[in-house]
């Protein structure tokens, strides 16, 4: 099982570790700020991420004081690049500070020639294009780190560098991976791709981790045999995170800092054959994955199906509710003729309602077997009136669901239940929409305030921060309006806390209680509804209300402490003080080898 809770440790150790040999500090730099929202990205670069003489000698010192100095073998995937394309990378290797290194092109064109004075360099030229070439490249090649990047790419000055001082401080790590940015042909950078923490789900519906990283040699030994009907690196590279993605107890570990510029030209579309690959992968053979491809093509992102238990299990959906029948009625509806799955349970806990409309409609449901109607005239209470409908539930998955939801597509139950229903996920999250078709839900973020819903206002359509919004992947937190777990880790974990967060951020204190026993958390773009939040008992905006928020707001930093402060799913490099991922001045890590 994949370690959930100490997702953090290498940037901070690699940062401590820096700080011990060269013996005093390293922080950001501070200064004057022009109002953030007049700063760019070169605003930044410049600020935080610049390399100069000062840095380029704590790198040497850094790299001085390593106990080990192992050779890293830079593979460029040259298939069709250009002389100009190939040159840009070499001489980004000859700038790396790092000097144990050996360069080597991979299938250049064969009216190449390595220029006479020029970078050193070896070609290796396929002669077939079959599950041998790997291997032999790899004989080609004496690192015991393997660093693979694209012609015409460049590796930032303290690439390797920090790929050896990463997996110096974590040395059973298989892979490390960094950020990105693209670079044009005047030096001016863009488009930076802060990323997160691994996610076994993200990589394979979107190559994250495929550019600026490093594997180590024998995870890429141990990948060399894999089937394949046309051979390139850059496909090969993808299949070994796709076969590290199969791995329990696998150390992968994310740099959050720009190792790597890609070409400002570069397709941004993933190619067609990555499907392919994902199809022969290692995890989509044991499980039997359905992998479907972008339609637009825009993108080339997948969406990867997972298959339901058969036979399918029951699913018990529980609805608090009080009055606002009209509201409820269309809940209800949706989950009762809209929604594709033979075996529901539905679960009306009514908290109190008044309104003869509402018993009126409760009373019509008493002839369909599948809906039971709960009473419970107490205070509101969410995570009491959840843990109700649990209690009385005969499900083997447990489902949360707020009154004010609305079915958009029949689907949506059975993609969220093919992911609750895996023995390492614990809790699965949907794509909710507000009525005027903006983002309400597309996964929680701890850290923006004391947690927050990313990209909300986010216009329908729109993927969001590199996909954020668009592909499954790891989340630690998703909102408790819709969210699908199994019964039996609801109970074993207590349920909702119904003294600590009676009203709200106990969904957000489930989620991390699920993470903390080692279970997985997958937000999904492919469940889909609509969500009018807080609609039938208002917002927390005043009054008892808002002294009430901020009790659990209290008793959510007094549990969670530091794990609320950083959300490892989100790049210290974006902001903590909106939802829609703008830079961070300054960034909440700072560079092993900056000036301080």
């Amino acid at each position: 099982m994949m370690d959930v809770n100490n997702m953090l440790t290498l940037p901070r150790r690699l940062l401590a570790a820096a700080r011990k040999r060269l013996g005093n500090g390293s922080k950001a730099p501070i200064g004057p700020l022009a109002p953030v929202d007049k700063l760019t990205y070169a605003d930044w670069v410049s600020r935080y991420a610049t390399i100069g003489l000062s840095e380029r000698r704590r790198l040497i010192a850094l790299q001085q004081k390593l106990a080990k100095h192992p050779i890293i073998s830079v593979l460029i995937d040259a298939a069709d690049a250009s002389p100009e394309h190939i040159e840009l990378s070499l001489r980004s290797i000859d700038e790396q500070i790092y000097d144990r290194w050996e360069a080597i092109l991979v299938n250049p064109p064969a009216d190449f020639r390595v220029r006479k004075g020029g970078t050193p360099v070896k070609v290796f030229a396929a002669k077939r294009s079959d599950r041998t070439v790997f291997a032999e490249l790899l004989k080609a090649a004496s690192g015991t780190l393997i660093a693979p990047m694209v012609a015409g790419d460049q590796l930032s000055p303290a690439a390797l560098t920090a790929f050896a001082l990463g997996f110096a401080a974590s040395p059973d790590a298989k892979a490390l991976y960094a950020d990105e940015d693209r670079i044009d042909s005047a030096g001016r950078r863009s488009d930076p791709w802060f990323k997160g923490a691994w996610s076994p789900d993200l990589v394979l519906a979107q190559a994250y981790t495929l550019r600026s990283c490093i594997l180590s040699r024998e995870t890429v030994l141990a990948a060399a045999s894999q089937d394949t009907d046309r051979w390139s690196l850059t496909n090969a590279v993808y299949a070994t995170w796709l076969r590290l993605a199969a791995q329990d107890d696998v150390s992968i570990q994310h740099l959050p800092f720009v190792l790597y510029h890609r070409r400002a030209d570069a397709p941004r579309a993933e190619p067609d054959a990555f499907t392919d690959t994902v199809r022969t992968s290692p995890l989509a053979g044991r499980h039997g994955l359905e992998i479907h491809s972008d339609d637009s093509g825009e993108t080339g992102w997948r969406h990867v199906v997972w298959p339901t238990p058969h036979p399918e299990p029951r699913i018990s959906l529980c609805v608090p509710t009080r009055d606002r029948h009209q509201l409820l009625s269309t809940c209800i509806e949706g989950l009762r003729h809209q929604t594709d799955w033979p075996d529901l349970e539905i679960l009306i806990v009514d908290n109190g309602s008044v309104e003869a409309e509402t018993h009126a409609y409760l009373n019509s449901l008493g002839s369909d077997p599948r809906v039971k109607v709960l009473r419970d005239d107490g205070p509101f209470n969410f995570s009491r009136l959840n843990n109700l409908g649990a209690a009385a539930s005969t499900g083997a998955l447990f489902g949360l669901i707020n009154n004010d939801l609305a079915v958009k597509e029949p689907g949506w139950l059975r993609e969220m239940a093919s992911h609750a229903a895996r023995s390492d996920v614990g809790a699965v999250g949907a794509l909710l929409h507000y009525g005027n078709d903006t983002v309400q839900h597309a996964g929680v973020v701890l850290g923006i305030g004391v947690a927050s819903h990313i990209h909300k206002g986010l216009p329908a359509g729109e993927a969001g921060y590199h996909g954020r919004v668009a592909v499954a992947q790891d989340v630690t937190c998703v909102t408790a309006a819709c969210l699908i777990t199994r019964h039996e880790v609801y109970q074993r974990l207590g349920g909702l806390d119904e003294q600590s967060f009676p009203v709200a951020y106990n969904d957000i204190d489930f989620c991390l209680r699920v993470r903390s026993s080692g279970l997985r958390i997958i937000y999904t773009p492919h469940a889909h509804l609509y969500h009018l939040e807080s609609a039938s008992r208002g917002l927390d905006d005043g009054g008892a209300r808002r002294a009430r928020l901020e009790r659990d707001k209290a008793a959510m930093l007094e549990r969670w402490g530091d794990k609320i402060a950083e959300d490892p799913f989100y790049s210290p490099n974006l902001s903590d003080k909106a939802t829609d991922c703008r830079l961070a001045f300054p960034p909440r890590v700072a560079l092993p080898w900056a000036e301080g």
